[in-house]
């Protein structure tokens, strides 16, 4: 196999090859664009194609990620996408990531390791002499995604009797919804007034990224509807209540899937049911414009318990990949790394 560089001019062959080969869940985190908004933040990236006889059977973004003390580690987020030719194939699998073991090694010799995400069954086996399977991940190994090829009477039917209610509550109690094509600087700061309340809710932990990112990410992907040939696309869902400002959902489109990545809420609105049917509201959305799947995003009754029970009531398919796969460049540097990650996480408890 041979690893080479993606140039400029590989952009639509690149997203051809994620939309054709990943998996359902989490193929935005592989497309070109999302390489871009990783430059665009301050990160240097590089894109790699993976080929074997001739033939792309793999694509990688290796992401820099500085550490303390000068020290680097790469991220290849939800990646490699891999060809779906070696989905089953043990040998193949085996055979592509001693190939990127190899190529980490002699090219990213500053690097503590290279931390994989590739979007493979749980169950497959991948194995190698410099390869670690941490039992932590940055990605959720998990996702719930609403399958939208059933008629809108269908999907709504398969939903908890719960949730079905609480759509129709919400249009009783006046809820509304509309894309906003631009996010003004009033919108950001009504996205980020309900941010807060979000957090107060969330026991005051921040599970946002700060206000550059969010800007960074509409300032670089393209509304929904100005995506060219199937790249990567953003849109703002809004929600009312009455005409006054509600909930607020940050929806991703690329290929056939549509994922939920962001949401805020007014607490004082709650009570109207918004949040269920904001995501109604964008399956509908997403099925017009031809989606396969709306991805509701992670779920995990651990870290997550509240979310996951909300999440699992609209009662859609589940997938699960296998999580991190460290390529440990520095094995020392390796284990150095890792005590310090658990000493503060213990302190974070």
């Amino acid at each position: 196999m041979l690893i080479s560089p993606a140039q400029d001019k590989d952009r639509e062959i690149w997203n051809s090859f994620v939309s054709k080969n990943y998996p359902p869940i989490g193929a935005f985190m592989a497309s070109w664009e999302w390489g871009s908004f990783q430059q665009a933040l301050g990160r240097k990236m590089k894109r790699y194609f993976i080929a074997a006889d001739g033939e792309v059977v793999a694509v990688l973004t290796v992401v820099h990620c500085h550490l303390p003390l000068g020290q680097a580690y790469g991220y290849a987020p939800r990646g490699p996408a891999i060809s779906r030719a070696f989905f089953n194939t043990p040998q193949k699998v085996t055979e592509l990531f001693q190939t990127i073991e190899h190529w980490a090694k002699q090219n990213f010799p500053n690097f503590i390791f290279l931390r994989l995400e590739p979007p493979l069954d749980p169950k497959t086996p991948i194995v190698g002499k410099r390869l670690a399977h941490p039992d932590y991940y940055i990605q959720p190994r998990r996702n719930l995604a609403i399958n939208l090829t059933k008629t809108e009477e269908e999907i709504l039917m398969e939903f908890h009797s719960s949730t079905r209610s609480n759509v129709k509550k919400a249009e009783r109690k006046g809820v509304t919804a509309e894309i906003k094509k631009e996010m003004t600087a009033d919108d950001w700061d009504c996205f980020f007034g309900m941010a807060s309340e979000t957090m107060a809710r969330n026991e005051g932990k921040n599970i946002y990224p700060d206000r550059t990112y969010f800007e960074t990410m509409a300032r670089t992907l393209p509304n929904v509807d100005e995506a060219q040939n199937g790249g990567l696309s953003l849109c703002f869902f809004y929600g009312y209540q009455e005409g006054e400002p509600a909930a607020m959902n940050l929806v991703l489109f690329f290929g056939t899937t549509a994922t939920y990545l962001f949401g805020v809420s007014a607490t004082s609105k709650l009570p109207s049911k918004v949040t269920t049917y904001l995501h109604w509201y964008g399956m509908k959305e997403a099925k017009k414009r031809g989606c396969r799947y709306y991805d509701l995003g992670g779920i995990d009754e651990q870290l997550w318990p509240s979310l996951t029970v909300f999440k699992r009531r609209f009662k859609g398919e589940e997938f699960e990949y296998v999580g991190n796969v460290d390529v440990i460049i520095n094995p020392l540097a390796y284990r150095v790394y890792n005590i310090v990650r658990r000493i503060r996480k213990r302190g974070q408890n």
